[in-house]
């Protein structure tokens, strides 16, 4: 059971939603997750239900919590309303998210890039805490990116660090959903890793980056390459924001993170080819204490801190 001040908490991402419950230590309760399909009105109707479910799960009134965190992944608009912008997601483009939360809920609402949300969670409870210069990396559906500077995330363009995980890694590399070509995050994400699987096993059912974890644990060849593949491009792409950020930590979270050693080998040892030497020498490199739970947990920051 949940014990103190409880924050009600949501992750808004391109294949699934979760809804959860944390309290100011972190923990993380009573969790439920719905496919985030392409139709706002639908979305929002899910998204009213399941959070009611997770105020009648924690046997408290609405009025008993103190706010409710929303990590969107994209770009948000100035007052932090409503997505601006995620290729992803373009449907829920400028549907006023945090207006129509606080009207039919009437509590406080924070929205926040789901990237920022990932980056404090791990600042605060996992492994950037002590840091000043903190860089989350959140390999999902898509590629986020999160650097917290002296305890603040750094809002460099709409609401975040920018679309950091759309470097180019791969000069020749596959059309990406933004428009560009190599993208780190066309050759990392979730979806694409998935795609590679089902497509050189040849098979005609749909697979989850969850499916080729399980099949590379269980020392299938193919899966095992596909990681270290996605953990050598992964491992590219963070040396470069190695030498333009210059954090004292970084921390890799999201789905890819999950396989553990299986892709965290293969981006250690891409770092250590491609980061320059000063950089190199400056940080640290480790999974993300959290894992998948970290942008969750981070949506409730803006409470948290208070």
């Amino acid at each position: 059971m949940l014990e103190g001040r409880l924050i009600l908490c949501i992750d808004v991402g391109g294949t699934s939603t979760k809804v959860g419950i944390v309290n100011a230590r972190g923990d993380l309760g009573f969790v439920d997750s719905f496919s985030t399909l392409p139709d706002a009105e639908f979305f929002f109707s899910e998204l009213q239900r399941a959070v009611e479910r997770a105020i009648t799960s924690s046997g408290l009134e609405i009025g008993q919590m103190a706010g409710m965190g929303v990590a969107v992944a994209g770009f948000l608009d100035a007052g932090r309303d409503h997505l601006l912008y995620n290729s992803n997601l373009e449907w829920l483009q400028d549907f006023s998210l945090r207006r129509r939360l606080a009207k039919q809920f009437e509590l406080p609402i924070e929205l926040e890039v789901d990237s920022n949300a990932a980056a404090m969670a791990e600042w605060w409870f996992g492994s950037g805490q002590g840091s000043r210069r903190f860089l989350c990396v959140t390999s999902g559906t898509g590629l986020g990116v999160g650097l917290i500077v002296a305890g603040e995330p750094l809002r460099f363009a709409y609401g975040c660090l920018g679309d950091v995980g759309h470097i180019v890694v791969e000069r020749d590399g596959p059309l990406c959903s933004c428009g560009g070509h190599g993208c780190a995050e066309i050759m990392v994400s979730a979806p694409a890793v998935a795609a590679r699987f089902r497509e050189r096993a040849g098979l005609a059912a749909g697979v989850s980056l969850r499916d080729v974890i399980q099949a590379a644990r269980e020392e299938d060849g193919l899966a095992v390459s596909l990681l270290e593949e996605a953990g050598e491009w992964l491992g590219v792409a963070i040396a470069s924001m190695a030498s333009t950020f210059f954090p004292d930590r970084i921390a890799v979270a999201g789905g890819l993170s999950e396989a553990g050693d299986l892709v965290m080998k293969a981006i250690e040892r891409a770092f250590e080819r491609h980061a320059g030497t000063f950089a190199r020498s400056q940080t640290v490199l480790s999974r993300a204490t959290l894992g998948s739970r970290a942008t969750l947990i981070g949506a409730a920051w803006p409470f948290l801190r208070q």
